[in-house]
């Protein structure tokens, strides 16, 4: 299922790659990675502004606003789940 999501700034990809990086985590059910817990780490003013920087990175370097979300997306998920150990 495809989804159409308007990203018209820095600060709505921020909050689309916080958000379905939360989600995506959070779904793969790990103990004590519930949407909670892994929402507030996610939301916390350092990780928000790695992925601000990340992203606005990636939108000089020329890619896409979709290519940037999802290529942070998915260094995000993989450095959480390095920390985090799962």
């Amino acid at each position: 299922m495809s989804r159409i999501i308007r990203i018209r700034n820095t600060e709505d990809a921020v909050a689309v790659i916080a958000a379905h990086t939360t989600r995506v985590i959070a779904a793969a059910g790990h103990p004590g990675h519930g949407l909670e817990a892994v929402g507030q780490i996610i939301t916390s003013d350092t990780v928000l502004r790695t992925i601000r920087t990340a992203y606005s990175r990636r939108i000089a370097q020329g890619a896409t606003p979709k290519d940037a979300v999802t290529a942070v997306g998915q260094s995000l998920i993989a450095h959480y789940c390095n920390s985090a150990g799962i």
